[in-house]
């Protein structure tokens, strides 16, 4: 664990931009503690290992007298010391924001308090509590009947995009094979809808996009022509997370 601060009356403290050497007034001048705090306050967090490369939504629960930034750093591996993540990426998490949950085994959590707005006032930054976690609890969301047509990227290639989820974990899509109608001409007058061709669609995902790619193709054409679709999906992932406005961050 390391940081720019120091432990005192049971709160973690931003240490003095001055040295002894500023201290130039006779010692009875000094009747109370006054100092420029060395800010932003930072500290940063002890190597974290979940076990196992997992898909996790990395929380923080922190008291702080001002909000708090959070910077997330992961990976899967670590140096030979064990003691730091081998060229971590990392997302910043500033407060009233969203994030995606990470897919990584090992994590650090660095945070940083500063005064809420640029005047400097209000008491010195400090910190009195910090608790990270890293949560692999799922939940699952169905959706019935989706028009393929109508969701973003291109024929053939879909995006589903779940607004309720952190991260997808697995999906399992069903697609509804349809019968082709058209209205056949030289019977009567009016004409008269008649059958054609099966529609076969079929649906393979690919999970490493975000949002993941649905990639539908006809299996009752020749080439398995790209198509559309109306489709049932069960998606199971983490629920989203949240930062609130004192930079907490919790799945919602």
């Amino acid at each position: 664990m390391a940081g720019n601060g120091y432990f005192a009356e049971g709160r973690y403290q931003a240490k003095s931009t001055e040295t002894w050497a500023s201290l130039t007034n006779g010692w009875d001048t000094y009747d109370s503690w006054t100092y420029t705090p060395n800010l932003p306050l930072t500290f940063t967090t002890g190597l974290v290992d979940f076990g196992r490369k997992e898909l996790l939504n990395p929380l923080v629960e922190i008291s702080a007298n001002h909000p708090v930034t959070t910077t997330i750093y992961y990976g899967d591996t670590v140096d030979s010391s064990g003691g730091s993540i081998d060229s971590p990426s990392s997302v910043s998490v500033d407060p009233n924001s969203s994030i995606s949950s990470i897919n990584a085994r090992y994590f650090q959590f660095a945070v940083s308090v500063d005064y809420s707005d640029s005047s400097g006032i209000g008491p010195i930054p400090s910190i009195s509590s910090l608790r990270t976690d890293l949560s692999a609890r799922l939940t699952q969301i169905t959706k019935d009947s989706i028009d393929s047509s109508t969701l973003g990227g291109s024929l053939g290639a879909r995006e589903l995009e779940v607004a309720d989820l952190a991260g997808v974990k697995t999906a399992v899509v069903t697609p509804h094979a349809t019968q082709d109608t058209y209205v056949a001409t030289g019977y009567v007058a009016s004409g008269y809808v008649t059958t054609g061709a099966l529609s076969l669609p079929h649906i393979t995902i690919d999970k490493s996009t975000a949002p993941i790619t649905l990639v539908i193709r006809d299996l009752n054409t020749y080439g398995k022509t790209t198509i559309e679709c109306v489709f049932d999906a069960i998606i199971e992932g983490l629920p989203t997370i949240e930062s609130d406005a004192n930079g907490n961050i919790r799945e919602t």
